[in-house]
């Protein structure tokens, strides 16, 4: 009974140093789940093990401390999460797999989620214009929503998460991070300029991940971003209120019928053509069925691109 005592207090002591995080500074470990933690309003050193932090304090002892890490010195973080947590312990995939998850989900499924907890924050990048919604276009599911940007604008984390991926799709997607958030969620961030985070890093909300650009199926710079969940992409709309482009509540329930694609998607998923006319260029054929050069070229096993000739048809998607 003794030992159980001495151990509750223990624990408690190492919660107790992690909420003074205000006041410490860190040696970490990268090879393991620990940090030291110098104490300074009590001189003293105090080693914390994430595994010891109860999962009720859990993300906000992780939001408390990797405010005072750099990326790098938060490898313990990333580590103790991908090795512990039933969100990052399942369907993560393999180095460089897209979308590992592939889940069916029925009407009468339910999940909740809380967005953000105790000091977490949520982050929305800036934009020009909202472009594009979710849902059916154009002969095809758009799974998540464009938003207008220039080349080299900044993009940012939405939440605090491990990126899962970040590298040059060539489904589509061009440049591409996605992040899965300590709430459940994942979020995709498609057509960068530039990529500037890399699979593994622990990022906060409102971190640096990479800059605004056009690479991959894209008919000018801007930022394509879904929200997704086991692998099933859903319209963000439900959780952000567009008018505000704010959090409508720090909590979210999904319904099996938010995952599931709109029936008229599943009937609308046909082969497109593009009879070539006089003075058409590729340029124009793209910008006309909001695809691009290149991924005309590819579909069309194109040696020329600027050879068309008239009476020419091109699979478009």
């Amino acid at each position: 009974m003794e030992k159980n005592t001495e151990l509750i207090k223990n624990k408690r002591k190492i919660v107790n140093s992690l909420l003074l995080v205000l006041s410490m500074s860190f040696s970490v470990n990268a090879q393991d789940t620990t940090a030291t933690v110098a104490d300074s309003s009590k001189s003293s050193m105090v080693s914390i093990d994430l595994s010891e932090v109860p999962d009720n304090l859990l993300r906000s002892t992780i939001d408390s401390v990797s405010k005072l890490l750099s990326i790098p010195d938060r490898a313990f973080i990333s580590s103790y999460l991908l090795d512990n947590h039933p969100i990052y312990t399942k369907g993560w995939g393999r180095t460089g797999n897209l979308l590992p998850q592939s889940t069916t989900f029925s009407d009468k499924d339910t999940f909740n989620f809380t967005l953000i907890e105790g000091e977490e924050s949520f982050y929305i990048n800036e934009f020009d214009s909202f472009n594009w919604g979710y849902g059916p276009r154009w002969g095809r599911m758009h799974r998540g929503w464009d938003l207008q940007m220039d080349i080299g604008d900044t993009l940012r984390a939405a939440f605090n998460g491990v990126v899962r991926y970040a590298q040059f799709n060539d489904g589509g997607y061009g440049n591409c991070v996605v992040i899965r958030h300590l709430n459940g969620i994942e979020t995709l961030y498609a057509h960068l300029s530039k990529l500037d985070c890399e699979p593994g890093d622990f990022v906060r909300a409102g971190e640096l991940i990479g800059l605004a650009g056009s690479t991959g199926r894209s008919s000018g710079p801007h930022l394509h971003w879904e929200w997704r969940y086991l692998g099933q992409s859903f319209d963000a709309m439900i959780a952000i209120d567009t008018s505000t482009f704010l959090l409508k509540a720090d909590s979210l329930q999904l319904t099996g019928s938010n995952l599931q694609d709109p029936p008229e998607y599943k009937i609308r998923k046909t082969t497109t053509y593009h009879t070539v006319k006089s003075g058409e260029t590729l340029s124009h054929i793209a910008q006309k069925y909001h695809t691009s050069v290149s991924s005309l070229v590819r579909k069309n096993k194109l040696k020329n691109p600027d050879q068309l000739q008239i009476g020419q048809r091109l699979r478009i998607r």
